[in-house]
């Protein structure tokens, strides 16, 4: 390869950028302070690489996103200032994009690995020399092959960022319209509606997490245990993040229909949050960082979970979370909460909709993974 680039050693003496670069997997070559929402870089960047857009850098830290480290080109600025730590490089004599998809694959690593020898690492870097990265051997076709396999990379990327695109803006509506579902304030669409104010103590019962289990009593069992990864993303549970455990049979078996509660966490973002449990699974038990609550026949329990995930009754839960470095939330001050309950009509009519609005997020989702995969199919047999 380092017939086909150049290394590039100017620094930025003459603080020709004011932005500490950082390398993203998933983003490229962002700005530290974006990223990191600080600068991680010393103060003085003059001893920093000079990097101008189109040239590539290579960081040697790894991470699980990234074994053997990232390589990617700068596309976000005009310039950027680089640690010395990583390996910075123009393209000579090859085509850009090219050279930008064939470090999209997984086709370098196997250089990597021969010149990082076992033992060679060091407080998460690769020991490679600048040398031995530009040993790395690459199959380089002709122009207009380069040409072409850059056209369909190019083309694969487009279609991406038009999936996310539409994804964004079909969160951006769905958001919209699960906010003006359960507005208080809204105007009913429903003749007979009736809507109350009731406390949540009056809808369901509640039971509590596990208590006294510790790392022994996990990896084994026959049960599944819910931890708050379960419960604070999404209003539906995460089924796919269960941990095997073994219990006792006095603890509560979480059912069907249940809303679970995070009442403990770092950040108060995170406490309040409710997930309906939908699966008919059995021996499913919850953590001690959580609650569950049982609605009874008087509610659908599908529209009190998106209910609880409401902007209004949010804001009353970030005032009931208690602490400093962690905030914890009890089930007593989380039952007074007051609910609007509307009829049964408009509840079941909410609720279905959002169902509808859940689908197409899904499949908008499934299509960005096929596109991954399919982008991914592509340039591993675009590459010998």
């Amino acid at each position: 390869m380092g017939r086909n680039v150049k290394r590039i050693r100017r620094k930025n003496k003459n603080l020709e950028t004011n932005i500490p670069l950082t390398i993203s997997a998933q983003f490229g070559l962002v700005d530290q302070r974006d990223f990191f929402g600080r600068v991680v870089a010393s103060e003085n960047l003059a001893n920093y690489i000079l990097l101008k857009r189109g040239e590539f850098a290579y960081n040697k830290s790894y991470s699980k996103e990234a074994p053997y480290g990232s390589i990617k080109r700068l596309e976000k600025y005009n310039e950027g200032a680089l640690s010395t730590l990583y390996i910075a490089f123009t393209p000579e004599n090859i085509n850009s994009d090219f050279l930008k998809a064939f470090f999209d694959t997984t086709k370098w690593y196997s250089h990597i690995v021969q010149v990082s020898t076992e033992g060679a690492r060091n407080h998460g870097l690769l020991n490679i020399s600048p040398q031995d990265f530009f040993e790395m051997s690459i199959t380089i076709p002709k122009s207009d092959e380069q040409n072409n396999i850059s056209r369909i990379y190019n083309l694969m990327n487009s279609l991406l960022s038009l999936q996310h695109r539409k994804m964004e803006l079909e969160n951006q509506t769905s958001k919209a319209i699960y906010n003006y579902l359960f507005d208080k304030n809204k105007p009913f669409y429903f003749k007979d509606n009736k809507t109350k104010k009731v406390f949540l103590k009056e809808l369901g019962t509640t039971y509590s997490g596990l208590s006294g289990k510790n790392k022994t009593d996990f990896g084994h069992g026959k049960a599944k245990y819910i931890t708050y990864l379960n419960v604070n993303k999404n209003t539906i549970a995460n089924h796919n993040l269960l941990d095997l455990i073994e219990i006792d049979k006095k603890q509560n078996e979480v059912l069907n229909g249940d809303i679970l509660f995070t009442i403990s966490s770092e950040t108060p973002e995170e406490v309040g949050l409710a997930s309906l449990w939908p699966y008919d699974d059995t021996n499913i038990y919850l953590n001690s960082f959580c609650f569950g609550f049982r609605p009874n026949s008087k509610i659908n329990n599908l529209w009190l979970a998106y209910e609880l995930r409401s902007l209004k009754i949010r804001k009353n839960m970030y005032k009931l979370a208690q602490g400093i470095s962690r905030y914890n939330l009890s089930k007593k001050s989380v039952l007074n909460l007051q609910v609007d309950v509307p009829s049964d009509a408009e509840q079941n009519f909410d609720s279905k909709f959002v169902k509808l609005i859940n689908i197409q997020t899904k499949f908008l989702s499934n299509e960005r993974n096929e596109l991954l995969l399919l982008k991914k199919f592509l340039l591993q047999n675009l590459f010998i």
